[in-house]
């Protein structure tokens, strides 16, 4: 009988040692991309017209943020902006700004389809069943950022305030992508192995 509270042990062991790599590579994986997404799109930013209007009137419009709003934009979020007499309105600036390449939609794709696959192969997965389950454990930190991205890239604007679009960031960029993407590297990445 002792041995199977061994292996209960060693199955636990091993599921929070997959679920601690799962979250480090997510994490990671948030911040490079969105680090790529930086290298892409900062000088746009910086540069546009808009960017110099709102600095003028007094808005704390930092690059940074924008970049924000284009890294969780690339997920499928929208960004929320004030409109007139207390309406608002969304955009995808990657659908919206000409200067903004659709190809920032493949970023988080590639990014978090890696790192599914890393977190199967160094947890040591041998199926392709638990190399989906490590895969999609990336969730655990990569939806940390997005929940962090909605605050953190919120700007004011006068008494209103431009922000990701909290629903869909943390629906979409924070759990659906790095579960359905990173199960799909982790799974694809045991196949082939």
């Amino acid at each position: 009988m002792s041995v199977a509270p061994e292996s209960v042990s060693e199955s636990s062991q091993s599921t929070l040692r997959t679920a601690g790599i799962g979250g480090l590579f997510g994490f990671g994986t948030a911040v490079l991309a969105y680090l790529a997404t930086y290298l892409v799109t900062a000088a746009p930013i910086e540069n546009s017209t808009a960017s110099q209007v709102l600095e003028a009137l007094g808005s704390d419009l930092a690059t940074w943020k924008v970049v924000g709003w284009v890294f969780l934009n690339a997920h499928g979020t929208t960004t929320t902006f004030p409109g007139l007499f207390g309406t608002t309105s969304s955009a995808n600036l990657i659908e919206s700004v000409e200067a903004f390449s659709p190809a920032l939609y493949v970023v988080p794709v590639v990014a978090l389809l890696a790192a599914g696959a890393v977190v199967a192969i160094v947890s040591g997965q041998s199926s392709v069943k638990s190399g989906a389950l490590a895969g999609a454990t990336t969730v655990l930190g990569y939806l940390p950022v997005a929940l962090a991205g909605i605050v953190l890239f919120t700007v004011s604007i006068g008494d209103a305030v431009a922000r990701p679009d909290p629903v869909t960031a943390a629906l979409l960029a924070g759990a659906v992508y790095p579960l359905a993407l990173g199960s799909f590297g982790g799974g694809l990445a045991t196949a082939l192995r």
